[in-house]
C-alpha cells in the first residue's frame, strides 16, 4: 500500500478540533487556542464532542469519539483535523475506526502523545501521512516558541520536500552511522502498548523517533526492553531520542539511574544509527514530525533530514 499524502493546508481552510482521549481540564485553554487558529485565517469547527466529558477521564463515550472523527474525515468542508490534546483513550477507538473512510479522504491529522495509538493505525491500516505535533489545548494557548511555530505550519503547508530539521542544540550520537527509512514512533509507552496487536505496524527499515514524559527511567528501560524482544526480525533503520520530561525528583521508590546511560544501553535496537537529544516530545520547544514520510538519519552530520513533503 503506498502512502496517502493528505492536501496541502491552503490559507482560510477549515480546521476541525477533535478529542480522541481525554477531556479538556480547562475549558478555556481550548478556547485559547481556537483564537490562536482563528487569528492566523482559519475557520475552526468543533466536534459535536470536543467538549465532552464521560467516565471522568474520557472525552465522550467510544461511540461520541468515533462519531467525530468519522464525521470531520467523511466532511468534505474540513481541510484537517488537529486533536485538542492527548490523554489516554485513542486505542479504545482502534477497532472501531472506519479505516475505509479515511484511505478516501485522506486529510492532515495532528496530535502527539497519546494519539500515538491513531497515527500508528492509521499508519498500519490505512497509509495515511500524520503529523506529530503541536495540539490546540497544549501548545497553542500561550505564546508559541517562534522556532516550533514556523517548521509547525511549514509541515503543513509546504510542497516542498521538508529537508533538514535544524535545532538551538547538537543532537548526540549513541550509535554511529546513516540510515534511510518512512519516518514512525511517537510516545513510547503508547508506542509499547500496541505491539502484539493489528494495529501496530512493522518497524523494519524505519527511523524511529520515540519519547516520553513522567517515566522513571525503570519503566523506559522495561519498555525498550519490550520494544526490543518485539521487534527481533524487524529492526528499526534508526533511532532518534527526543525529549523524557522526567521530574526533577524521582517519581518513585526505585532508585533514580540516569535515563541516557539506559539509550546507550539499547544499542541493539538497531543495527544502525542512534542519536539522542532531539528537539521532540512533552516540551514547549519540539518538532512536528510527519510520520510516514521518507527520512534519512545520520550522526556524521547529527541530524534528521526529510526526504520528501509530507503534503501534496
Amino acid at each position: 500500500m503506498t502512502p496517502r499524502f493528505p492536501t496541502a493546508l491552503r490559507k482560510k481552510a477549515t480546521i476541525g478540533i477533535v478529542s480522541p482521549a481525554s477531556p479538556q481540564r480547562d475549558m478555556s485553554r481550548l478556547d485559547k487556542g481556537i483564537r490562536y487558529l482563528e487569528g492566523l485565517g482559519y475557520t475552526v469547527v468543533v466536534g459535536d464532542h470536543a467538549r465532552s466529558r464521560y467516565a471522568g477521564y474520557l472525552a465522550g463515550s467510544d461511540a461520541d469519539r468515533l462519531s467525530d472523527i468519522h464525521g470531520m474525515f467523511a466532511d468534505k468542508r474540513i481541510d484537517a483535523i488537529f486533536c485538542a490534546r492527548g490523554g489516554y483513550g485513542s486505542a479504545r477507538l482502534l477497532n472501531q475506526l472506519d479505516y475505509g473512510l479515511i484511505r478516501k479522504n485522506p486529510k492532515i491529522l495532528v496530535g502527539y502523545s497519546d494519539i500515538t495509538s491513531l497515527q500508528l493505525a492509521l499508519w498500519h491500516k490505512a497509509r495515511l501521512v500524520t503529523f506529530s505535533g503541536a495540539m490546540p489545548s497544549v501548545d497553542m494557548v500561550e505564546n508559541i516558541d517562534a522556532t516550533s511555530e514556523e517548521q509547525f505550519w511549514r509541515a503543513l503547508t509546504s510542497r516542498r520536500p521538508l529537508g533538514r530539521l535544524k535545532q538551538p542544540w547538537p543532537t548526540t550520537p549513541i550509535q554511529s552511522g546513516d540510515a534511510e527509512g518512512r519516518l514512525l514512533g511517537g510516545n513510547l509507552s503508547v508506542l509499547v502498548s500496541l505491539l502484539g496487536t493489528d494495529y501496530m505496524p512493522s518497524l523494519r527499515g524505519s527511523i524511529l523517533a520515540l519519547e516520553d514524559i513522567g517515566e522513571e527511567t525503570y519503566r523506559i528501560d522495561r519498555m525498550l526492553v519490550q520494544l526490543l524482544l518485539a521487534t527481533v526480525r524487524r529492526r528499526p533503520a534508526g533511532i532518534a531520542y527526543g525529549f523524557w520530561s522526567q521530574s526533577a525528583r524521582p517519581l518513585g521508590t526505585t532508585p533514580h539511574r540516569d535515563v541516557n546511560e539506559v539509550l546507550a544501553e539499547r544499542s541493539d535496537l538497531t543495527r544502525g544509527p542512534i542519536i539522542a537529544d532531539l528537539m521532540y516530545g512533552h516540551e514547549r520547544t519540539k518538532f512536528t514530525l510527519p510520520f510516514g514520510v521518507g527520512t534519512r538519519l545520520s550522526t556524521r552530520t547529527g541530524t534528521i533530514e526529510l526526504l520528501e513533503s509530507a503534503v501534496q
